[in-house]
């Protein structure tokens, strides 16, 4: 009988331990644990990096690769003192982008290793395509500008995840005229999507025959609905430093109209 009455005490002290646990223990650990999340600036959960990778939205800079750029930024002269830069670039990621991406162009003349202008913006990476970065039009009553850099500001590239489909945009019907005057270049936008797309940049570039670039101009379309066209038209007032062989149209879908300038 003792016995019994010994372990039946230990069998009421345990499950009392035990209620004790559950009622008090498990609400002070819920209290003070914090679960990880992707803005703790710590490398936690299922991240890669600390608060990027795994799921978090943004995506760790070691796992992405480099933006390309295609040559180096071309100054062109599209009046008497006025010129303009444009560079083309590949993002080779398939599913990262950056919404906000500081850069910095600087134009050298060649007469001194200062820079005649310093050009500080930011712009729209979209995922696993290339987009043409256009600058100017800039006076130089002085000096003439020859050479540009451009740079980005590295440690301020945020990479984000995007596994949304990019629409898809046609060009046709294009027509470049009036090359020893007033060159103009024609085309035709269409959205072949089931949904409107809105904020659309276009670039053109127009390339001689040795593929260097001769000619730069930009445009905007605000919205084509689903299944609409709209017509194209670059100008430039003066004729290209050099012979117009080929060209690109190159289409880059904005965020949002704070983008556009």
């Amino acid at each position: 009988m003792n016995q019994w009455s010994t372990n039946r005490k230990r069998i009421i002290l345990i499950l009392v331990i035990f209620v004790l646990v559950v009622l008090i223990g498990a609400p002070i650990y819920f209290f003070f644990h914090k679960a990880p999340t992707c803005f703790d600036k710590i490398k936690n959960g299922d991240e890669t990096g600390v608060d990027c990778g795994g799921s978090c939205e943004l995506v760790c800079t070691t796992e992405t690769l480099p933006l390309l750029l295609k040559g180096d930024p071309q100054i062109l002269r599209v009046a008497t003192s006025t010129y303009e830069v444009a560079l083309l670039i590949q993002n080779p990621n398939v599913s990262a982008e950056i919404l906000r991406a500081p850069f910095t162009i600087s134009l050298y003349s060649a007469n001194s290793p200062l820079p005649l202008k310093t050009i500080g913006e930011e712009t729209f990476v979209p995922k696993n395509s290339s987009f043409g970065i256009f600058e100017g039009p800039f006076n130089f009553p002085g000096d003439v500008p020859t050479r540009a850099t451009f740079t980005w500001a590295e440690n301020a590239l945020m990479w984000q995840k995007d596994l949304t489909p990019t629409p898809d945009l046609k060009i046709s019907d294009e027509a470049l005229s009036k090359t020893d005057s007033e060159p103009r270049l024609e085309a035709t936008i269409t959205n072949p999507n089931l949904v409107s797309v809105m904020n659309i940049e276009l670039v053109a570039f127009i390339l001689d025959e040795n593929g260097n670039m001769v000619g730069a101009s930009k445009t905007f379309v605000d919205n084509l609905d689903a299944g609409q066209s709209a017509p194209l038209i670059f100008t430039w007032p003066a004729p290209f430093q050099g012979n117009p062989a080929t060209f690109q149209i190159i289409p880059r879908i904005l965020p949002n109209k704070s983008y556009l300038k």
